[in-house]
């Protein structure tokens, strides 16, 4: 049987990709939509209770075509967010490597083991926060098979305030994670530091 994906953090010195959980995340609740032929709805928050951000968010799959819509607020008005759209096949596959716990899936998952670790993960959306501090993220996503049991999260990054003055760095908070640990440069630049971090999470688990 496969276990729920859980987040937690294991002091890797790798800066949290995912936000950490105390417990499981709770499994979205099914919906009806004449366009979707599975509809999942989960509630957009910080487990950690720092950045106040709260919202919900929507998962439509159709056949071969998958959509993420996520309502967000209480961001910080003139910063960079990002947001990222992570799979997870098998959950019961995480947490294989030493300090790990097998089942329990964590920052690590998406780096470890090297050769195929169990977290896949792409960029969804970038923007920055608006004067009422609230943001609508989307994604498309098409021919991805989600496998049952399997888990989705969407993770909201936080990149400090957008820059007015250097537009690569600016790319940099929009279209990257900004951190390098995750492969540099293309993920982090070096010279940048680790930048981003997760402020906040919704967490998909699939019939």
């Amino acid at each position: 049987m496969r276990r729920k994906a859980s987040l937690t953090s294991l002091g890797l010195g790798l800066a949290a990709i995912f936000v950490a959980f105390g417990s499981p995340p709770a499994m979205a609740q099914s919906g009806d939509a004449s366009d979707c032929d599975v509809l999942l709805k989960a509630s957009v928050s910080d487990p950690h209770q720092m950045s106040g951000i709260t919202g919900s968010a929507t998962l439509c799959i159709d056949h071969s075509h998958a959509t993420v819509s996520e309502w967000a607020e209480n961001l910080q008005p003139g910063h960079a967010y990002t947001t990222w759209f992570a799979y997870i096949d098998d959950p019961a596959q995480c947490g294989h490597y030493p300090g790990g716990i097998p089942g329990v899936c964590a920052d690590a998952d998406a780096v470890l083991p090297a050769v195929s670790p169990p977290v896949v993960f792409g960029r969804m959306n970038g923007a920055i926060a608006g004067a009422r501090g609230r943001m609508h993220m989307t994604g498309e996503f098409r021919d991805l098979r989600f496998s049952h049991g399997s888990t989705v999260w969407i993770i909201m990054f936080e990149h400090g305030p957008a820059s007015t003055a250097d537009n690569r760095f600016l790319a940099r908070q929009l279209l990257t994670p900004q951190l390098p640990p995750l492969g540099a440069p293309g993920l982090g630049a070096p010279a940048d530091g680790n930048v981003g971090h997760g402020v906040a999470l919704a967490a998909f688990n699939i019939p």
